[in-house]
């Protein structure tokens, strides 16, 4: 598939132009909520042109050294969650829909379903806040798993889709097993005997969907980022001890390796459309759960030189990310392709979700920094709009409120850490040593 991004809906636009230079209005999407100053919004990316901040939120929508206060941003999720459940689809998914259609008006879809699934969990910090949207949805999920074909790696999902056609034709199974790892056990006793065979199936096909090269997808403009996916599902699976083969993970590390200079943090872009926020986001995000992995194997085989040299070597791989991350003073990494897309929604999710373990300064500044551009630029009506590839307003809203519930999944995966402490976590089959 051609890694391009444009479709005949831009046309309809009055005008696009994607680079630092230069930012102007694009019509059409409901009104936002008031636009920060435009001086600030210069000299926050680098730009010296910008001609107006218009209804399709552009790039520079930051403000400089006017952060978004906790009550907006608690005020932007709390009505992000409260557009998402009025949009829930009767069957209980939510729906993405193909370029240049309605999504509202859209069949539901796995992946749009499991990533607002997410959304409105780390919004209430569990499952009790929205509980009936989040059944529902989950069960329309494990309906279609187990309606899927065994020997295949997609599920009866509608093609076509959004997400599909960017992030890469398998995005649905990876998104679902992403999902289905946070949510084992937390629902009503019918629900969750069918999560938990849901999740055996769906761990099963993402093994069944690893390239050659060690990813997990490659058909869509950025499918690094669905690969990304793929693998931290497979991470969380290795947590829960379910049967992840260790051949499967050791290719992914070498995928994600060979993905990032570790001594300059150039990245290797071209699963990631040429885009370099895609790239260092999936590079963070995988080698950081590359890491935190080995460690615990390193603890079980101190004496094994072989993974304490791949557990330096994540290491090293994520501090570059990070620094790549945290030394975007111009803004030209956070811009990603130059107006934001789900695919940059995405990105901060990955990054956020990263940072946010760390905590500390750099989290702050990376948070204090996206969550000024998320409240600035969210529809009067809770929602957010996408203004290129993924423009689907129900999954940019989605991953928006991902971005801006980070710390909430923080602390939950804080506290599964220091129930899991002094037990087996992740039991790896079969293990085939260090390669």
């Amino acid at each position: 598939m051609a890694r391009t991004c444009f479709h005949p809906s831009l046309l309809a636009l009055p005008s696009l132009i994607i680079g630092l230079g230069a930012v102007t209005a694009l019509a059409g999407g409901p009104s936002l909520r008031s636009a920060p100053d435009r001086g600030d919004i210069a000299r926050v990316v680098g730009s010296s042109s910008i001609d107006a901040y218009g209804g399709s939120a552009p790039m520079a929508a930051l403000t400089a050294g006017t952060a978004a206060k906790p009550e907006q941003v608690a005020e932007a999720r709390k009505s992000g969650a409260a557009w998402l459940k009025t949009v829930q689809r009767a069957d209980g998914g939510w729906g993405a829909g193909s370029w240049g259609s309605d999504d509202l008006a859209a069949p539901s879809d796995v992946a749009t379903t499991a990533l607002t699934i997410l959304a409105l969990v780390r919004d209430g910090g569990g499952v009790d806040m929205h509980k009936e949207s989040i059944t529902r949805a989950a069960r329309f999920v494990t309906k279609t798993i187990q309606e899927s074909p065994k020997k295949s790696p997609e599920l009866n999902s509608p093609g076509q889709t959004q997400p599909q056609y960017k992030l890469g034709r398998l995005v649905d199974t990876h998104l679902a097993a992403m999902m289905l790892g946070e949510m084992v056990g937390t629902l009503d006793e019918e629900t969750n005997i069918a999560m938990d065979q849901a999740y055996d199936r769906v761990l099963g096909k993402v093994q069944m969907a690893q390239r050659a090269d060690g990813s997990f997808d490659g058909d869509g403009w950025a499918p690094i980022l669905s690969s990304t996916i793929a693998a931290s599902a497979l991470n969380r699976g290795v947590e829960l001890g379910k049967q992840v083969d260790q051949s499967v993970i050791d290719a992914n590390d070498r995928y994600q390796a060979s993905k990032i200079d570790s001594q300059t943090g150039a990245v290797t872009s071209g699963e990631g459309a040429g885009v370099d926020l895609y790239s260092v986001a999936s590079a963070l995000k995988g080698n950081k759960e590359r890491k935190d992995r080995t460690a615990k194997r390193v603890a079980d085989r101190p004496t094994d030189v072989g993974l304490q040299a791949a557990q330096k070597e994540a290491e090293v791989a994520e501090i570059a990310a990070t620094d790549r991350v945290v030394g975007d003073s111009s803004g030209q990494l956070f811009t990603g392709f130059g107006s934001a897309g789900g695919e940059e929604m995405l990105s901060y999710m990955m990054i956020s979700d990263t940072l946010s373990d760390e905590g500390g300064e750099r989290w702050e500044g990376w948070n204090g920094k996206v969550g000024t551009y998320l409240v600035g630029t969210q529809n009067a009506d809770g929602s957010w709009a996408g203004h290129h590839c993924i423009t689907s307003r129900t999954f940019v809203t989605a991953a928006a409120m991902m971005t801006l519930g980070a710390p909430e999944a923080a602390t939950m995966r804080a506290e599964r850490a220091m129930k899991s402490e002094g037990t087996a976590v992740g039991a790896f089959a079969p293990d085939h040593g260090t390669k």
